[in-house]
């Protein structure tokens, strides 16, 4: 058996392989094959790599049965692999069985949290809630992953078919050190961020990003690592794998960065709403008010104080405001009426004002934005360049993930 387990990681592993080999050299194969041949290639490849994967199903357990819960157990199930639920709500059983969840546990019985977790054979378990409850809910787990552990746990023990634990937080430093810290030794840990979720992805995962960071995966869990990271190579993401801090320094700089401005133009009671003249640059405004204001409070807190990084980038864009504000004042004293220095006034105008638009290296369009941040270059383009025609078309941006959670 362990013999025919290596030989399904190689394989998978080979495929897996393959399939980044030719998206990296797609513009090569369409220009040196004819259409027909790379189709049947790329056919070919995916039936050999469904053939490998549907004779190892995963077992998938998903802790918060929120809105991305749920999102998450319909996508497991229709890839036809098994999923079990623990959950705080007791009254979404009936919600979790049209979705096809195999079984709905109870976070706050005991006995319900022991049969998720190590009666239940899970390959996998996904802990799919907020932020700011999330190491709450580890240390709910911890005294039943513990009493499961080896008397002398660690990196090198024998895991016993405990499950790869996997975060989907959209901050990355901290799930990272709360499952180092509360999971035994001889655990497995990926830490990912699908930078999409109910809104955004209800039609296609094609080319949306899904940020991963192989914490630790044990030599006995590779596989069932593989095959997990295989469902969201299959709906066509775009699979970045970053290291954690990395990707935390990128997210304060853009879906930080994003909710703060909509949550502040949301909430300054301007009253923004659409009007018969509205630019281009306006509407991709009011495109990010909503798409931020939309998600819960408690998202844009986490974003906060979970993202070291965060705070440096609330401090920059403050000072960025008053630095502003005290060039117009100081514009407004040397030039009273205005008129005389007309010109002079544009031009600082247009100076000052380019501190805001995204420049290169600015740090407003990292290698990983989600969607929503490309709202806000979107908006921060066309103010910088003054003119609608110059703006970023309304149909390029679409809503950002919404992370409701159990």
């Amino acid at each position: 058996q362990q013999r025919r387990l290596r030989a399904d990681v190689e394989q998978l592993s080979e495929i897996k392989a393959k399939e980044a080999f030719l998206r990296s050299q797609l513009d090569e194969v369409q220009r040196t094959t004819s259409p027909s041949a790379a189709c049947v290639r790329k056919t070919t490849d995916a039936g050999e790599k469904a053939r490998v994967l549907a004779t190892r199903r995963l077992r998938i357990g998903i802790v918060g049965f929120g809105r991305f819960g749920q999102f998450l157990a319909t996508a497991f199930t229709r890839a036809q692999h098994d999923v079990l639920v623990l959950s705080r709500s007791a009254d979404k059983a009936a919600l979790a069985a049209e979705a096809g969840v195999e079984a709905y546990y109870a976070l706050g019985d005991d006995e319900d949290v022991r049969t998720f977790v190590v009666g239940s054979g899970l390959d996998v378990v996904v802990v799919a809630v907020s932020i700011v409850s999330f190491e709450a809910t580890l240390r709910r787990l911890r005294p039943v992953l513990l009493d499961d552990a080896h008397p002398d746990d660690d990196d090198d023990a024998d895991p016993g078919g405990r499950p790869v634990f996997v975060d989907v937080l959209s901050v990355k430093e901290h799930p990272r050190r709360v499952l180092l810290d509360q999971l035994p030794g001889a655990t497995s840990i990926l830490c990912t961020h699908p930078m999409f979720g109910p809104d955004s992805g209800k039609d296609s995962w094609r080319d949306l990003p899904f940020v991963f960071d192989r914490v630790r995966i044990l030599d006995d869990d590779v596989d069932r690592c593989e095959r997990f990271l295989s469902v969201f190579e299959d709906r066509g993401c775009r699979m970045v794998e970053l290291a954690c801090r990395q990707h935390d320094v990128y997210a304060a700089n853009s879906q930080f960065l994003t909710h703060l401005v909509g949550r502040m133009l949301g909430e300054t009671g301007l009253s923004l709403r659409k009007t018969p003249i509205d630019t281009r640059g306006f509407e991709s405004v009011l495109r990010l008010v909503e798409t931020t204001c939309d998600d819960s409070f408690d998202l844009f807190y986490g974003l906060y104080r979970f993202n070291p990084h965060s705070k440096s980038t609330l401090l920059s864009l403050r000072k960025a405001l008053a630095d502003l504000e005290l060039r117009l004042i100081d514009l407004e004293l040397r030039s009273p009426l205005g008129a005389a220095s007309g010109g002079e006034a544009s031009s600082s105008g247009a100076s000052e004002t380019s501190s805001w638009a995204p420049q290169q290296g600015s740090g407003l369009r990292p290698s990983v934005s989600s969607r929503g941040a490309g709202v806000l270059s979107a908006a921060l383009g066309t103010a910088s360049s003054g003119s609608p025609s110059n703006s970023t078309s309304s149909s390029s941006s679409s809503p950002s993930r919404r992370d409701a959670v159990s």
